[in-house]
Formats: structure tokens, C-alpha cells, sequence
């Protein structure tokens, strides 16, 4: 009789590998713990309107943690079991500066995902979506130059900025984390995600976990990155990628191999398994 109630996996670095795929061998072991009772639950930085594949693949029915905890929806029923948006006037300065210092960004909402034009992050999601069937396609605008205008009518979850460079990241997230209104976090090589305060993927974990009563000593939580962090101080079975940045696996109970070798999988069979 397995212990544990949930595993939460994070997707980026951690359930997909770098070609942005769930391996087989991850796929056959989550599928084993859903069979012995353990709810997986995906948290992601993304909006869930972009892992809709990775959901039929899990053959996922309950909640989805996405937008780094910005919104938390049963994906089954639709319902938004939480949500939290960015204001108004902070997501015009944001937008403001993305414009000024030709910083690509992207726009997550419940229903939408919205993209300056020529955004090479963009362009990989309709290449993308060109593989996929129309209902599992994710759904993109570009906005124009009258951007600014048109957000008075979009409830934003979160805006992702999209840097060639890593050091441009960390300047970004230097000047966005002094406004009081925001949370800035760094999700990947490149990538900065900025949403409303106290918005975490940890925070949304304990709210789902007040709301369906589990037990966050017997939820199970997979990550990689600073998005993670505050899942691992949570969760009782943190369990860091071999790919994860250093302050990630300092925070973890085990350290498995990497997003590459089928890590969750190894980790499933080798760690939790046999305890």
C-alpha cells in the first residue's frame, strides 16, 4: 500500500525531455502510481491551454496547476478551483517596457495566449500546433500596436518574457521585483515569468490541498527549477531533476537522473516504489 496521495509534476525540465516530449518509460510509471491510487497533478509555469496533449497522454481528469499557481482548474470539468490576475495599470507598464526595449513577451489568460508579433517562442507553438488535432491545439493571437488599449478587456494571468540571453533575465527580473504588486521568477534558460503577487506554484499546492483535504507530507513533487522552489518546501517527497539548478537539489529529498534519462521514471521505480 503506497503512502502517497498525489505527484506533482512540474513539465519543463522535469516530465518533458529536450525534445518537449513524455517519454515512454516516464508515461508507463505514472500511469503505475494512477493505478495504485496516486492522483498525478501537472504544475506548470504554462497556462494549461498548452499541455492539453501531455493531460490526454496522462490520461489526466482532475486538477492542473499552471500559470506557476496563477490559476489552478479541474481540467475535466472546467471548473477554476483558484485564480488570481495581474492588475491592470502594472500589466500596461510591463508591456510598456516589453514595447520600449523590444523585449518578445507572451500574454497567458484562462482561454487565450496572446504574442508580439515575431516571437520566436510563438512561432515554435504554431509549429507545434500544426502536429496536434484541433482540439488539442494551443490557442494564439498576435496584438498589434494597439496592445495597450486592448488589455483594459483581457484578464491577464501572466506575462512570460522571452530573452535570447540568460543575463538579460536576470536584469529583467532585478527591475521587475521591485514592484510590490508582482512575482518574478525565472522558470528556465531565458524565460522570466511575472504574475501577481504571492502567486507560487507551492501556494497554489496548499490551497488545492486545504480545498480536497490531502495532506502535503504525503504528496509526492518533481521539479527543476526556481519556479519549484516553493513546492519542495512543502511537499514531503521533493525529488529534484539531475538537471535541476543547485538550489533546487539542495531543497530535495532525493536527486534522480536527468529530465533526458527518464528521471521521473527512475525515481518512481527506485525511490518510491521500494519505500
Amino acid at each position: 500500500m503506497i503512502k502517497y496521495k498525489w505527484c506533482v509534476c512540474d513539465m519543463d525540465g522535469t516530465l518533458l525531455n529536450s525534445e518537449g516530449l513524455i517519454s515512454k518509460e516516464n508515461e508507463i510509471a505514472l500511469k503505475r502510481l494512477q493505478g495504485m491510487g496516486v492522483e498525478v497533478i501537472i504544475a506548470s509555469g504554462r497556462i494549461d491551454l498548452m499541455v492539453k496533449s501531455f493531460i490526454k497522454q496522462l490520461d489526466l481528469t482532475g486538477p492542473i496547476i499552471s500559470c506557476n499557481g496563477g490559476l489552478i482548474r479541474n481540467i475535466k470539468t472546467g471548473e477554476v478551483i483558484y485564480s488570481k490576475l495581474m492588475d491592470k495599470i502594472t500589466t500596461k507598464e510591463i508591456l510598456n517596457y516589453c514595447i520600449n526595449n523590444n523585449v518578445d513577451f507572451l500574454i497567458y489568460t484562462a482561454e487565450m495566449v496572446y504574442s508580439n508579433k515575431n516571437n520566436p517562442k510563438a512561432k515554435t507553438y504554431e509549429v507545434l500546433n500544426k502536429s496536434l488535432s484541433q482540439d488539442l491545439q494551443i490557442p494564439i493571437t498576435y496584438l498589434d500596436s494597439g496592445i495597450i488599449e486592448e488589455i483594459d478587456v483581457i484578464d491577464v494571468l501572466k506575462i512570460l518574457l522571452v530573452c535570447e540571453k540568460h543575463e538579460e533575465v536576470i536584469s529583467l527580473e532585478k527591475y521587475f521585483s521591485k514592484y510590490d504588486t508582482l512575482t518574478v521568477v525565472s522558470s528556465a534558460k531565458g524565460l522570466l515569468d511575472i504574475m501577481a503577487a504571492d502567486i507560487s506554484k507551492g501556494n497554489a499546492l496548499k490551497t488545492l490541498s486545504e480545498k480536497l483535504k490531502v495532506d502535503l507530507d504525503d504528496v509526492i513533487v518533481f521539479g527543476d527549477n526556481y519556479n519549484d522552489m516553493d513546492m519542495f518546501k512543502c511537499a514531503g517527497m521533493p525529488i529534484a531533476m539531475g538537471n535541476s539548478v543547485e538550489d533546487i537539489k539542495l531543497q530535495a529529498k532525493y536527486i534522480t537522473k536527468s529530465n533526458n534519462e527518464a528521471g521521473i521514471a527512475f525515481a518512481i521505480n527506485n525511490y518510491i516504489l521500494i519505500s
